[in-house]
């Protein structure tokens, strides 16, 4: 049965669930089988044991619940709905994740808003009179997670991040700029599903 999660209580260990029969399900947390705490708004798949209780509770892997009832308290957007900020922050919440694959318009956003930081850090440095600590800083603190969305871009598609070597030459840098703003592949592969 779908639903979804309408409260959990960690002191407690236990949640309730609204199924799509209207009806809601109490569970205990042993019952959850992701590996992150439930959360409020979240669209499950569960099942029922005699007692009337929901047992292994998963995330839905689609979302269509059919009942519009439902108010959702999720924070969390959608990717269509990301602005600039968004995409750079989920590109450093992904610190050092080279596993996956990243969409050109994520990893684009991301380069973006790294050259304006940049800009901004070179700025604050000029006016300050401070070499180059600014700089310095938002470079070391964005070089693992440049190099980590690089990598992923290129698993996009079908490319090893191994890759990303060739850029130690001119030529490697002009072939990664293509590659980087290349389609990418519109089925699973071995680096992951469909990034889109």
């Amino acid at each position: 049965m779908k639903g979804i999660i309408l409260d959990f209580s960690i002191q407690t260990n236990s949640g309730i669930i609204s199924g799509e029969d209207q009806k809601r399900y109490s569970f205990i947390g042993s019952e959850w089988k992701e590996n992150f705490l439930p959360q409020r708004g979240i669209k499950i798949d569960f099942d029922l044991d005699t007692t009337g209780q929901a047992i292994g509770v998963y995330k839905a892997l689609d979302n269509s619940i059919r009942s519009n009832s439902y108010v959702t308290n999720s924070t969390e957007k959608s990717e269509e709905d990301y602005n600039i900020f968004d995409w750079f922050i989920k590109c450093l919440k992904n610190y050092a994740n080279f596993n996956g694959r990243a969409r050109r318009k994520e990893f684009w956003f991301f380069y973006l808003a790294l050259v304006v930081c940049n800009i901004f850090a070179m700025v604050l440095d000029a006016i300050l009179e401070t070499e180059v600590i600014f700089y310095g800083v938002v470079t070391l603190a964005t070089i693992i997670p440049f190099l980590a969305v690089s990598t992923r871009r290129l698993h996009d598609i079908g490319k090893s991040g191994w890759w990303y070597l060739i850029s130690l030459t001119v030529i490697g840098i002009i072939l990664l700029i293509i590659w980087w703003a290349k389609e990418g592949d519109m089925n699973n592969n071995q680096y992951g599903e469909i990034s889109k």
